[in-house]
């Protein structure tokens, strides 16, 4: 009768222990990226896991208002507020696994209760409706990058990132890291890269390297305490995408894509149809092709002027930072609308000629900025250049006009 009363307590001992005795831990939950153009760089946010008062949640910088009726013009001109919201991690990982398909990996954070505490109190305190807006910035201030704010706002000098991570990686700029996540997606590869400007050909520094959701799991993955705490305790794969697009931040992240993609192959294209009008028009001298050609130019004539008015407003009108210094204006100009008046006025011949001068110089200019990498620009546009260049410099001479 003893022995079973010594039973009963033991029993009664565990169950209190496994119901009361687990302590509140935080973890660093990173999302690799997905199909679609807005989960294309991954996520990160922190889980704060407090079973005693049944809380699992997830407190993530990158939420933003699709209702803001506002939202578009907002988020062209650059003025989208994204804020922090908290969320119950167990709905959000079901989103990002079943309804997204990719992989989520959580590093438990190798903190005290005391930190644990410190931590969660700034993530409620910033989560406050008066706090939880921030002015988004591709670059410098996005989910990832408030990760390492809400880390220095809390551990401060307590923490020693892991700078081996960049040393180890090389010298490699912005852009280079987006077009490695953008290389499954080539045609968002291509329209990121004529938007955005010269900050995105900086080298990334160490204390800049939290801007991907990728480096900053490597690089809180080696990063310690200043009592020689490991700062990650243990890390797992919650769920692996069958389609995951990285397997080795350091490796596989920074390889370019080499093969022929579709973009090349479609503005290849229209270069080839572009020799063989003017072949047709005037090696051959079939009128009907002439028509047909001054169709097809005054065509890609409207596209470019379109793209060049979008780059001269994402750069001297909007608020957007990484916009700015974008050289691709010299060969996507608003001054096309210049050759798009003069071609069709019968008395405008002069003024049609200065400006196919004036195009043809940007567009060799810009070849040859992009050969002597003062600004990266992916290699499928080159067709594109090359068709503009041939498209006003035909002009210039009196035999094509």
């Amino acid at each position: 009768m003893k022995g079973l009363k010594v039973f009963l307590l033991f029993l009664f001992l565990a169950v209190l222990f496994q119901a009361y005795g687990e302590q509140p831990a935080l973890s660093l939950i990173t999302v690799y990226p997905g199909d679609a153009i807005y989960s294309a760089f991954g996520h990160t946010a922190f889980r704060y896991v407090d079973t005693d008062n049944r809380i699992d949640a997830l407190y993530n910088f990158g939420t933003f208002d699709f209702r803001d009726p506002k939202f578009v013009p907002k988020f062209v001109q650059g003025q989208l507020d994204y804020f922090l919201g908290v969320v119950n991690f167990k709905r959000e990982f079901l989103f990002y696994t079943q309804i997204e398909n990719r992989t989520v990996v959580e590093q438990h954070l190798n903190l005290t209760q005391e930190e644990i505490s410190k931590i969660h109190a700034y993530l409620t305190e910033n989560a406050l409706p008066e706090n939880r807006f921030y002015k988004y910035d591709f670059i410098k201030d996005n989910c990832s990058t408030r990760i390492q704010a809400v880390l220095d706002g809390t551990l401060g000098d307590d923490i020693c990132y892991d700078q081996a991570v960049i040393a180890q990686i090389g010298e490699k700029t912005y852009r280079e890291y987006i077009r490695k996540h953008l290389g499954g997606i080539p045609w968002y590869d291509v329209g990121i890269q004529l938007v955005l400007g010269m900050p995105l050909d900086q080298t990334v520094l160490p204390s800049d390297s939290f801007f991907l959701p990728a480096l900053v799991e490597e690089i809180i993955e080696n990063s310690t305490l200043s009592d020689g705490r490991h700062l990650v305790d243990s890390s797992e794969v919650l769920y692996r995408s069958s389609t995951d697009p990285i397997n080795d931040p350091l490796i596989d992240l920074l390889n370019d894509p080499k093969e022929i993609n579709r973009p090349f192959l479609i503005f290849s294209l229209l270069l080839a149809l572009e020799l063989g009008l003017i072949y047709l028009s005037f090696i051959r001298k079939n009128v009907t092709f002439r028509h047909v050609l001054t169709v097809y130019e005054y065509s890609l004539a409207v596209a470019n002027f379109l793209m060049g008015m979008l780059i001269f407003y994402l750069w001297f009108i909007s608020d957007h930072t990484a916009t700015k210094g974008n050289l691709n204006i010299l060969w996507c100009s608003p001054l096309t609308i210049v050759y798009l008046s003069a071609v069709l006025g019968q008395k405008r011949k002069k003024l049609l000629l200065w400006e196919c001068r004036i195009q043809t110089f940007l567009c060799i200019l810009f070849l040859l900025i992009m050969l002597i990498g003062i600004e990266e620009s992916c290699a499928s546009v080159i067709p594109l250049i090359l068709l503009y260049t041939i498209m006003f410099g035909r002009r210039i001479f009196s035999t094509f006009s």
